[in-house]
């Protein structure tokens, strides 16, 4: 009879000892960071429960993804950064991946894919998007088309132009340029195609229509 006792205390024990693991698991996965994916210049605020009280935050990179006190996410610039709220003794921690700003645009059937600045001039210039130009040549290394509409402007002088830019002249005047060169014109980068293979062919004869989608 003893000895029946002994066994089902130790029984007991290895429950409770598998109980206390499979707990430690479930409280494992509930703490798991969060993934929240964002874009280059977006604003996200970041959710915790209702029932936390006065909750700080933090990012492990401030350059990447920046959080204020109250838990809005900046994305800065592409990158990957954890941003960890705290109340009390519960953290709950966010794994943000930021990525680049990026619209398509297809040309002659082809589509390429431009990076977006982070600025002004190339948000409000997205919020136009889907939308198709009808775009003119212009001295054998651009082409142009006039909006319908105005669009911020910060004009610097870039000295070279490169195959690939997408550039606003003036304030509603929206230039591709297909060829590099030297040029003492102001303009507003709004953004740049990275791989411009066959960009010139299909550029490089009269005028065009561009989609460009987001």
């Amino acid at each position: 009879m003893r000895e029946i006792n002994i066994r089902s205390r130790k029984m007991l024990r290895l429950f409770l000892l598998l109980l206390l693991c499979s707990m430690g698991m479930s409280a494992h996965v509930q703490a798991a960071a969060k993934a929240v994916a964002m874009t280059v210049g977006q604003k996200k605020q970041l959710p915790v429960k209702k029932t936390w009280k006065k909750v700080s935050w933090k990012s492990s990179k401030p350059q990447i993804a920046a959080v204020s006190t109250k838990g809005k996410v900046t994305a800065k610039k592409a990158g990957k950064a954890v941003i960890t709220a705290k109340s009390g003794k519960k953290k709950q921690k966010f794994l943000i991946t930021v990525k680049k700003n990026r619209i398509k645009l297809v040309i002659g059937g082809k589509t390429f894919q431009a990076d977006m600045e982070n600025n002004r001039t190339a948000r409000a210039f997205i919020r136009l998007l889907p939308a198709t130009l009808r775009m003119e040549e212009l001295n054998g290394n651009e082409k142009y088309c006039y909006l319908d509409q105005t669009l911020p402007v910060n004009a610097k002088k870039p000295g070279t132009i490169r195959a690939g830019d997408l550039m606003l002249y003036g304030d509603d005047c929206v230039v591709l340029f297909y060829k590099t060169f030297q040029s003492s014109y102001s303009y507003t980068k709004i953004g740049h195609i990275s791989n411009i293979r066959g960009l010139e062919d299909l550029l490089g004869n009269g005028n065009i229509k561009v989609l460009l989608k987001p």
